[in-house]
């Protein structure tokens, strides 16, 4: 792909995950690029066609990966804390308006997306806790699959608000996010890996 095309695709994907879709228009777009309108347009014909790319980059070239370089040599602990700090990070930086918007307005393109995520978010987890297994960290009689969904369906879902224990604030709150990361770890670790991560976790 061309560089500039993916320039503009990450460059879009940063707005519309802090501003949601709706807000963001292709002028907005143009303006971060510093280019003109007409010059994007030599790249997308519209802005349907460049959510839709969009959303094709963000599940190729996933912000984190369990399997990256920079942490595929780590035991399975130490990449679930980078994990963790991941996660911490988007929180601080949370909007939902990019889902939403994509629910209610891109449909399509929402549902195969929302496929997308979850297989990939899934197939993510299974590493990790393969590996963990393998490592003697993580229990060797756990249900990995069962887990992996389990996950998917908390992290996926942190903005849905029909059935919300947590208040929004609570949700996206680094300290709860802490206690249920925990909560997880202290479920699924052997008395090796509890010893491992309590040493480093604090």
């Amino acid at each position: 792909m061309n560089e500039q095309k993916i320039n503009i695709i990450t460059a879009s994907w940063t707005l519309f995950f802090q501003y949601g879709i709706k807000s963001i228009s292709m002028d907005d777009i143009a303006s971060k690029m510093g280019m003109s309108k007409k010059t994007l347009y030599n790249y997308f014909t519209n802005k349907n066609e460049l959510i839709n790319e969009a959303c094709e980059w963000d599940i190729k070239n996933p912000q984190f990966s369990f399997k990256s370089d920079q942490i595929i040599n780590l035991n399975a602990l130490d990449q679930y804390f980078e994990f963790f700090s991941f996660i911490n990070e988007k929180i601080l930086k949370k909007c939902d308006s990019l889902d939403y918007d994509l629910k209610k307005y891109y449909p399509e393109i929402w549902n195969n997306f929302k496929d997308e995520k979850i297989k990939l978010f899934q197939r993510e987890l299974l590493y990790n806790l393969q590996k963990g297994i393998d490592e003697g960290l993580y229990r060797p009689e756990l249900n990995i699959d069962f887990i992996s969904k389990n996950l998917v369906g908390f992290y996926l879902n942190l903005g849905t608000t029909e059935y919300q224990v947590f208040s929004m604030e609570e949700v996206f709150n680094i300290d709860i996010h802490r206690e249920l990361t925990l909560y997880h770890l202290y479920g699924i670790c052997t008395n090796k890996g509890i010893e491992y991560f309590k040493n480093k976790f604090k």
